[in-house]
């Protein structure tokens, strides 16, 4: 098979003024992806763009870097987007939870380049993994009151849970058959011990065999700080395998990823697992899914 040549979406980075960012500021705190004193800087669209349009990046999605003030992060986003080009999608940051919800969704939903909702809901052992107080906050009743409004406002969810998460996950995804949702960071694989796969293929399988999800190949070296070429093709074949090339979807999570690779090596390992696809199935993959699932 041959590489693919055309043009890429990124569906998943971050852009920032680091004083926006309140997990940025001093002192630093612990994070599940290791030390990021690397990223503790701004990282302006100008420095995205130039890491990315080398490498054939005509579009990209911004996901929310949880300024704690989503509105602001949006408005600002979507002036830097009228200003480059970049980015073409927003996917902002709302707590469903709050009885304000609908309210926050509508002011959202002003910004033309909005496009979907991140709230992250992983939760395991560790406290610095714990991004909302218990494993099945899914299901809470003021968690699902909200979400509910995402139909009413034709907004996608990005969903972002671990493995032993995904009986939760799959009664969210039954329950809302109309919203269109996408796991992030391909379900977010944490270790790689042949049992920890295991585990995290019987998740993927699991939350598969719903049709309103998509599957997200970003973050890929997130939990191993760095990612190596069988890595990389460890998990984006196993994500292919059960998702489907339809239903898979590239995102880097630049600038995390700078932490350890430029975005010509990192994106350069995707490029080498995926040429041993059809053409169709990677411009599925890194373009066309991506135009009609975030509506590009």
């Amino acid at each position: 098979m041959t590489a693919y040549t055309g043009p890429v979406i990124d569906t998943h980075h971050h852009i920032w003024l680091r004083k926006d960012v309140p997990w940025l500021a001093e002192p630093p705190i612990p994070r599940m992806f290791g030390d990021y004193f690397g990223i503790r800087r701004d990282y302006p669209v100008e420095e995205f763009m130039r890491d990315v349009m080398p490498e054939g990046v005509t579009k990209s999605v911004h996901v929310t870097a949880n300024w704690g003030r989503p509105l602001d992060e949006t408005r600002w986003l979507q002036q830097i987007a009228d200003q480059h080009g970049f980015p073409h999608g927003i996917v902002a940051q709302v707590d469903l939870a709050d009885p304000e919800a609908d309210a926050a969704l509508k002011a959202q939903k002003q910004f033309p380049n909005m496009r979907g909702v991140r709230q992250m809901l992983y939760w395991d052992g560790a406290p610095v993994r714990q991004s909302v107080p218990r494993p099945d906050y899914c299901n809470a009743p003021d968690f699902r009151r909200g979400f509910a409004l995402l139909e009413k406002y034709g907004l996608h969810f990005e969903l972002q849970v671990y493995a032993p998460q995904a009986a939760y996950a799959v009664e969210l995804l039954k329950a809302f058959p109309n919203v269109p949702m996408i796991l992030v960071h391909a379900g977010m694989l944490t270790d790689r011990t042949p049992q920890a796969i295991e585990q995290w293929r019987g998740a993927l399988t699991a939350m598969a065999a719903f049709p309103n999800l998509h599957v997200k190949i970003s973050g890929l070296g997130m939990y191993s700080l760095g990612l190596t070429l069988p890595q990389a093709r460890q998990m984006i074949r196993d994500t292919i395998q059960i998702f489907g090339a339809k239903r898979t979807i590239y995102g880097s999570n630049f600038p995390l990823e700078k932490l350890h690779a430029s975005y010509a090596d990192f994106f350069g390992l995707y490029r080498k697992v995926l040429a041993e696809y059809t053409e169709a199935e990677q411009r599925a993959v890194l373009h066309d899914n991506a135009v009609e699932f975030y509506r590009l």
